[in-house]
């Protein structure tokens, strides 16, 4: 398996991939449909905008999964950190390190700017994202408390 850079032929894929992320059981509050739009939107604006830090994860010359990175600013202390946007794995995938090796990638990309702090975000349903985090040293750090009125 290799990490690469994003190239043009991998679009389609990163767009039917980014269906994965509305998989999951979402709060009640939550419209599916409205869910499933904006994950598109966002991975067509990635596409599109942030291309150069997409990372592809192939085996064989197979497509098998992405990330994307950005930078953002931390709310309270004004430092940058590195963002993990999108990490996806096609089904078949899962559970033969490709996550992990996208998460390395992330790791390298964020030091090789000089930043010292890797953030992301999971919704707590994602059980099995939140594991490998985990077991990679992440930890939580804010939790987001949600009620429906």
């Amino acid at each position: 398996m290799i990490i690469r850079g994003y190239k043009d032929v991998d679009k389609n894929q990163i767009l039917q991939l980014a269906a994965r992320f509305s998989d999951l059981e979402f709060m009640s509050y939550r419209d599916q449909e409205k869910m499933n739009k904006k994950q598109m939107d966002l991975a067509k604006e990635a596409v599109e905008r942030n291309c150069s830090n997409i990372f592809v994860a192939e085996e064989d010359g197979e497509f098998i999964g992405y990330i994307e990175l950005t930078e953002q600013t931390d709310y309270f202390t004004g430092e940058k950190q590195g963002y993990v946007s999108a990490i996806a794995v096609l089904p078949q995938g899962e559970g033969k390190g490709i996550g992990k090796k996208l998460m390395q990638k992330a790791e390298e990309w964020t030091a090789e700017k000089g930043i010292q702090v890797l953030v992301l975000d999971v919704f707590q349903k994602n059980e099995r994202a939140i594991k490998l985090y985990e077991k990679l040293g992440y930890q939580q750090e804010i939790v987001k408390m949600t009620k429906v009125l």
